[in-house]
């Protein structure tokens, strides 16, 4: 008798309206959180450590649309479920220290595929650019694993450490947006069922860095895209003087125009939308601040003018945030503790931001956050992998 393994794989999508991929987050330095019940519970099995001597700020975690983790992964490295390093999950061409090093897409119209896109660092000169991995969540027993053919591939040279992504206007695809590095360029890719079929460059905003330096310090910040999809902001620093800007954005075409030059205090680095488009959150490091700009005030000269301080932190540097499924932002700062912006689509102080509000026993938390769509608005439903071992008489 010779035993011989057939696999067959069933996919079975079931619809569900609630959107809970990103119910589950994984980040550094071994941290978690799990939204399920919509105040964050501390998870503290992680993989993503700070095994380089470079901050892993960049990662990004998806779970299906019942709420449970498929996997997440840092610009270099992806686990499963299980929290273990996928069997072709190691040597991601990104930068463990890219501030938005890692982004997932679910490739739209399928319930296992899934577009794992990565950033380089600064500190080696973004030299690996932007790059994709395929995902297939049947792969490995359905615990996932890169596909070998479609790793590692490269879609653009030189790109700064940010990237952020928002639903098509039709509802069914998906963009990705990152600047490009040394100019002013704005790559948007238009994901579908088909894969990537479409590449917008809008031509707006600020050379990045400013003309005349050619280092790549400045490429640091996040980049975020309102939950409707028609708002832009970024942020870079380690520059005189740092840069914040607003822009529009069109999710029927991919364009980016319209850039407003926000004031800037130096060391800005995080950005986040309210969850109602009204109001956007911008951090600086270096003056240890947070402020909010009233985006519904009028022109630009209002919108700038609506600059109201939130936080000021003098001991600790304000750095990365993120929306959370429970409509709260979250904040890096205290690198034991996250901040929370209870009531972000307020105006003001009466936002509700407080300080420490949740302890963490992790050794420590680098500058981000999980990178999500911030509508929260997923393609993805559960994967079903009916994998049927036979023995066979030969």
């Amino acid at each position: 008798m010779k035993k011989v393994i057939s696999i067959f794989y069933i996919f079975i999508s079931i619809y569900s309206s609630a959107q809970k991929q990103g119910n589950i987050w994984y980040f550094s330095d071994s941290c978690g959180l799990d939204f399920s019940n919509g105040i964050p519970v501390e998870l503290t099995n992680g993989g993503i450590s700070n095994t380089t001597g470079l901050a892993c700020e960049g990662n990004a975690t998806i779970s299906d649309s019942a709420g449970n983790l498929l996997f997440y992964a840092d610009a270099v490295k992806v686990w499963n479920k299980n929290h273990q390093i996928m069997p072709n999950g190691s040597g991601l061409m990104g930068g463990a220290s890219s501030t938005q090093g890692a982004f997932i897409i679910p490739q739209p119209g399928s319930d296992h595929l899934y577009y794992l896109f990565t950033t380089d660092e600064y500190q080696h000169n973004l030299q690996n650019g932007l790059r994709y991995n395929i995902i297939d969540m049947c792969l490995n027993y359905g615990l996932g694993d890169v596909v070998s053919t479609k790793k590692n591939i490269l879609l653009l040279d030189t790109v700064s450490e940010k990237m952020a992504g928002t639903n098509h206007a039709n509802g069914a695809d998906v963009w990705l947006v990152v600047h490009k590095y040394f100019s002013d360029a704005f790559y948007a890719y238009r994901i579908s069922s088909n894969g990537i079929i479409e590449t917008v460059i809008s031509h707006v905003g600020s050379t990045q860095p400013h003309p005349g330096d050619n280092s790549y310090d400045p490429a640091i910040g996040q980049l975020k895209i309102s939950p409707d999809g028609t708002k832009l902001a970024l942020v870079f620093s380690n520059t005189t003087p740092c840069v914040a800007e607003l822009f529009n954005f069109n999710n029927s075409t991919g364009l980016v125009s319209n850039a407003i030059s926000l004031p800037t205090d130096g060391g800005e680095y995080g950005v986040s939308f309210s969850p109602d488009n009204s109001k956007l959150y911008i951090s600086s490091a270096n003056a240890h601040v947070l402020f909010q700009y009233d985006l519904s005030a009028g022109n630009s000269s209002a919108i700038i003018a609506s600059k109201t301080l939130v936080y000021f932190a003098p001991f600790y540097t304000v750095t990365g945030m993120q929306l959370g499924p429970n409509g709260k932002i979250y904040v890096v700062d205290n690198y034991r503790y996250l901040d929370v912006i209870n009531n972000p689509n307020a105006l003001g102080v009466t936002c509700n931001y407080v300080p420490d509000a949740t302890r963490l026993l992790g050794p420590k938390v680098y500058w981000s956050l999980p990178n999500f769509i911030d509508s929260f608005s997923y393609p993805n439903t559960i994967v079903h992998c009916n994998i049927e071992v036979k023995e066979i008489d030969k």
